[in-house]
């Protein structure tokens, strides 16, 4: 009987939304300033540096510019390797919901180190453009109410490796087995502090996307990376939703990166300590032709440039064929982290039904 309820309530929200799509759109936003802005005007921006923290009160100030309860959290860190005790920040702007259920779109502030350079890059694609598009989902929602409240997260400090919250925040919702996994991950410093002083919320986490990389290609679902294997529930169904909607959506496992004349590098993203609290989780990334068929992806044909100081916006236009083109590509992005926020809300009825309707 359970699962009869639940296929005829698949199908009703199927049409619905369907339906509701044809009659509901967006006007054009243009990202490509804040995108410029971020990557050329602020540049480079280290772990626990000034420019990670102007990136961080420009955020704020777009968050609340268009209406979102923002508050900035700051945090300290210890990085086991140099000694050295770092400040740094995450940015989090909410936008209320129907119901107090919340789903966590996030990305990164900090940009990376080139290995082969020495030189920390701009971070155009990863992750200029990424932050974008939580400006762009602030400006879109403004005067849209979710059924889930959305949370846009822009965490600091998640480059630097070896690192530990200088203040550990006691255990007292998350089993001990989950408590040490996000305590002991060698980095992302600002998402493992945010989940460690949200314990509250996890039961309350209907999903959790974070975004990478999103300028050059066409867009992946991780489905596994080094660390963990995300919900493959939430995967499919995610991938089957944006393709019933025309995204050409796919998922691929990524487990290290391999750059031209370095080793392979372990990969993951900023919402790796989610996955590890069993929230359905995954990142959002783009790949230009990968080889599907390997769980390692190189820098120079699949995803080019990144994690490289020549991630600059030139070459974020280059690869796009132009200004226009990239403009149009960014737009695009932001319709499919629209498109996967509907999703993650539909799964979670799904699985909760008829629970869900009394979430309010």
């Amino acid at each position: 009987m359970i699962k009869m309820y639940k296929k005829t309530f698949l199908i009703i929200l199927l049409i619905f939304t369907f339906f509701i799509s044809i009659y509901s759109s967006w006007a054009a936003t243009d990202l490509l300033p804040y995108v410029e802005h971020i990557s050329k005007d602020i540049g480079p921006r280290p772990a626990g540096s000034m420019n990670e923290k102007i990136t961080a009160e420009y955020m704020a100030y777009h968050f609340r510019e268009n209406g979102l309860k923002t508050e900035i959290q700051n945090f300290k860190y210890y990085i086991i390797t140099s000694g050295q005790v770092k400040s740094s920040q995450n940015v989090i702007g909410i936008i209320e919901g129907v119901s107090d259920k919340e789903i966590i779109i996030c990305a990164d502030l900090d940009t990376v180190k080139d290995y082969n350079t020495g030189n920390y890059s701009q971070g155009a694609n990863d992750v200029a453009v990424p932050l974008s598009i939580l400006i762009g989902l602030a400006q879109k929602y403004k005067d849209k109410k979710p059924y889930y409240t959305i949370k846009l997260i822009a965490f600091g400090a998640g480059e630097d490796g070896f690192t530990f919250p200088l203040l550990r925040p006691e255990r007292h919702e998350l089993s001990p087995d989950i408590y040490y996994q996000v305590n002991y991950l060698p980095y992302l410093v600002g998402s493992r502090y945010y989940l460690l002083t949200h314990q509250d919320m996890v039961g309350k986490t209907v999903a959790v996307v974070s975004l990478e990389a999103l300028g050059i290609g066409e867009p992946y679902l991780v489905s596994k990376d080094y660390y963990t294997e995300n919900n493959p529930s939430f995967i499919n169904f995610l991938i089957l939703y944006g393709n019933l909607k025309g995204y050409n959506l796919n998922k691929i496992e990524f487990m290290a990166s391999k750059m031209p004349g370095s080793n392979e590098a372990a990969i993951s993203h900023v919402y790796l300590p989610f996955s590890i609290a069993k929230i359905p989780s995954t990142f959002l990334t783009s790949m230009k032709n990968p080889n599907t068929s390997s769980t390692v992806h190189d820098t120079k044909n699949e995803m080019p440039y990144y994690l490289s100081s020549d991630d600059t916006f030139e070459n974020l236009v280059k690869e796009n064929g132009g200004r226009d083109k990239l403009e149009k590509n960014l737009e695009e992005r932001l319709y499919l982290v629209e498109n996967i926020i509907d999703g993650s809300t539909l799964f979670n009825m799904i699985n909760n039904f008829p629970n869900c309707l009394i979430d309010i």
